[in-house]
């Protein structure tokens, strides 16, 4: 009697197990792989977006004719002199008054409250920003932005970022100095 070879039935339904446990295994490290990925491009977003807010801010301390820390509205108000880079339709050597400060309300949930930026030719600071000002970089908690004068006689100011957390609580903490150059030179 001729005797038929191959694989019993058995055989077969282990060798679907053993396959369908590599599949699977290879299925979660693709979406392992693909989580980390996608929190990765965000925190370099966010990471993009505030170095871009901290450039500005620095520039505009650094270079200010004035800065007011506002601890009541929570806005920090500053005087610069247009060298030409400032596109307001200033002419050159007119002073650029600057408003930061963050927006009245959520952007979403997910993305927080936003710092806000406004500029208008003056001389004279603008008591209130006037409309919607534009957004800078969302990802801040409320009350997230604030600023220290306590140095302010020096030219030093203490700038504090609180940030939404890319952990599942609290919040990160951002902090830097920025120093007025022609405050610290006279003081």
């Amino acid at each position: 009697m001729k005797r038929n070879s191959g694989f019993s039935l058995i055989e077969l339904m282990v060798a679907m197990v053993i396959g369908l446990i590599i599949i699977l295994g290879a299925g979660q490290l693709f979406l392992t792989v693909f989580q980390t990925n996608r929190q990765v491009e965000m925190l370099g977003e966010k990471q993009a977006a505030v170095n871009f807010a901290v450039d500005i801010l620095l520039r505009d301390i650094r270079r200010a004719n004035t800065v007011t820390w506002d601890s009541s509205s929570s806005e920090l108000k500053l005087v610069v002199t247009n060298r030409g880079d400032i596109s307001t339709g200033c002419a050159t050597g007119d002073d650029v008054a600057k408003v930061y400060k963050l927006s009245d309300s959520a952007v979403s949930d997910r993305e927080g409250w936003a710092l806000e930026a406004g500029q208008e030719c003056t001389s004279t600071l603008p008591s209130e920003p006037s409309g919607n000002l534009p957004d800078i970089v969302s990802a801040f908690v409320d009350n997230g932005f604030s600023v220290d004068n306590s140095f302010g006689g020096e030219g030093v100011w203490v700038v504090t970022f609180k940030l939404l957390s890319t952990s599942e609580s609290g919040s990160d903490e951002l902090v830097f100095y920025a120093v007025n150059r022609s405050a610290a030179v006279t003081n």
